[in-house]
């Protein structure tokens, strides 16, 4: 009996399908990169992210497929715990440290929103926001979607996640996407603390955080201009007017968050 492929929806920058334990995605030049980075995790024991397995007769990527609950918004409450806040942390940081000998295939392409950072430490994910978790049946959280992976700086990984899941947003909109009233301070310093974040990197986090936010903005404007149709349906659908919302309350809130750093 031929299994049917079933359409995976929720991305903004690909088309997705599932194909029995698989999941077939467009490719780009970052994709050979990507798969590199994604054998490299296998080979070290990582599990929150799922196996590269080639590519199939039409050209796609093949990718294994995690089974288990992506984010939707407005998140189920057992996505907004404190619990799993800290357990997001945790991952990113063992992404991060799965890394530790990795190295890019010569002339290895990347789907950055710019250069490379001159503090690059790792392969960022760059957008480990919840829609793009899966929370599995035994508990434990990967990362899908590595298209937009490419060389940076464990903090501004960190921040974006931070930014993402603690959430750095207005009370409107967390309670919009399913945070209700988050304690921003206490939950932000929860993160840091199960990250592991060093107290250099808690004195500059919010400077990091609120360039993270600008560089999303712009990044995303600039690859809109180029032409490029995935981030032209972002601009067009008003997902830029939350972010610049952010940091106004980034900017209102800075000190009470640093403090709660330290």
């Amino acid at each position: 009996m031929t299994q049917q492929e079933v359409p995976l929806h929720g991305g903004n920058t690909s088309t997705v399908v599932r194909l029995g334990d698989t999941v077939r995605r467009n490719t780009g030049p970052w994709t050979p990169a990507v798969h590199a980075l994604l054998r490299h995790l296998e080979a070290r024991g990582f599990t929150g992210a799922p196996r590269a397995l080639g590519t199939d007769e039409h050209g796609r990527e093949v990718l294994s497929y995690l089974d288990g609950e992506c984010g939707e918004y407005p998140l189920a409450p057992h996505w907004t715990t404190d619990e799993a806040l800290q357990t997001v942390a945790t991952m990113l940081r063992m992404f991060h440290d799965a890394q530790y000998g990795f190295v890019p295939p010569p002339g290895a392409v990347w789907r950055s929103f710019g250069p490379p950072p001159p503090d690059t430490e790792v392969i960022c994910h760059h957008d480990a926001a919840p829609h793009n978790v899966i929370w599995r049946p035994d508990g434990t959280l990967a990362m899908i979607d590595f298209d937009l992976a490419s060389p940076g700086a464990r903090i501004y990984d960190v921040a974006y996640a931070a930014w993402t899941w603690v959430p750095l947003f207005t009370d409107r909109d967390s309670y919009t996407l399913g945070w209700k009233r988050p304690d921003r301070p206490r939950r932000l310093r929860l993160f840091a603390d199960a990250y592991g974040l060093s107290a250099r990197d808690r004195a500059r986090f919010i400077r990091v955080i609120r360039k993270r936010i600008v560089d999303h903005v712009e990044g995303i404007r600039r690859m809109a201009a180029a032409g490029d149709p995935a981030f032209i349906r972002i601009v067009h659908k008003g997902h830029l007017r939350r972010p610049v919302r952010d940091l106004r309350l980034l900017d209102q809130e800075r000190f009470i968050l640093d403090h709660a750093l330290r």
